[in-house]
Formats: structure tokens, C-alpha cells, sequence
């Protein structure tokens, strides 16, 4: 079983190792990964419209326009791991009257895209 192992460790290693391989090698554990990936983002993006609906329960406003967006994000977490979603895009904000949506634009990175996320937490 040991043998196995490591035969299995070697092959990923040589097949990793040649350019037009690492690709597939990529594109197919980027496939395996993205449920878990999508997962954690939700979770982040969870506590993100928590904090931002807290934030408007303090001060009664909302970071609404981009810049104040941005900035708030950048005061509210100043080590940079909340800013961005997991692929690397910035997170969004969505304010309805009833609640407040964070939107990640997804595996792709581009907004608009079928692959989009979106989660609402209610401002009551």
C-alpha cells in the first residue's frame, strides 16, 4: 500500500513537473475544490453582511457608495484577508430596504457571470 503511495506522490509530481500537463493537473484540481471553496466563501461573506448590518445598528449609516465601500472594508479589516473574496475580486455590497447583500463576483472574477455569489443578511 506504501508502494502505491508513493507511486501515486511520483506520478503527480512528474506529471506537475512538465508545462503542457500542469494545466490539467490545475484545471482538475481547481474542479475537485470548488464546492469547498464556494463553501468558505459563503461563510465569509456571512460574517461580512453581519458586521456591515452591526456597522448600521452603531452608526445608522451604510457604506453605500464604492469609495466608502472600500474604505470601510479596508478599516473593518486591516489585514486584508476579508476585502477580497477567494478567487481575488473585491466583495460587493447591495442595500435593500429589508437587507443588505454581499456579492462575490466568483470563480471567473467577472460580475454579471452565472457563476456570481450572493449573500443577503437581513437589516431588522
Amino acid at each position: 500500500m506504501t508502494r502505491l503511495v508513493l507511486l501515486s506522490m511520483l506520478c503527480v509530481v512528474t506529471w506537475y513537473y512538465f508545462p503542457e500537463t500542469r494545466a490539467i493537473l490545475h484545471e482538475a484540481a481547481e474542479r475537485v475544490l470548488r464546492p469547498y471553496t464556494a463553501l468558505g466563501a459563503i461563510d465569509e461573506m456571512e460574517r461580512v453582511g453581519r458586521n456591515v448590518v452591526s456597522h448600521e445598528r452603531l452608526t445608522g449609516e451604510l457604506p453605500t457608495d464604492e469609495g466608502a465601500w472600500q474604505a470601510w472594508l479596508d478599516e473593518r479589516y486591516r489585514n486584508g484577508t476579508v476585502v477580497h473574496d477567494r478567487w481575488g475580486a473585491t466583495y460587493g455590497l447591495r442595500v435593500w430596504p429589508d437587507s443588505v447583500g454581499i456579492v462575490s463576483a466568483g470563480p471567473d472574477g467577472l460580475p454579471g457571470t452565472d457563476d456570481d455569489m450572493l449573500v443577503a443578511t437581513p437589516r431588522g
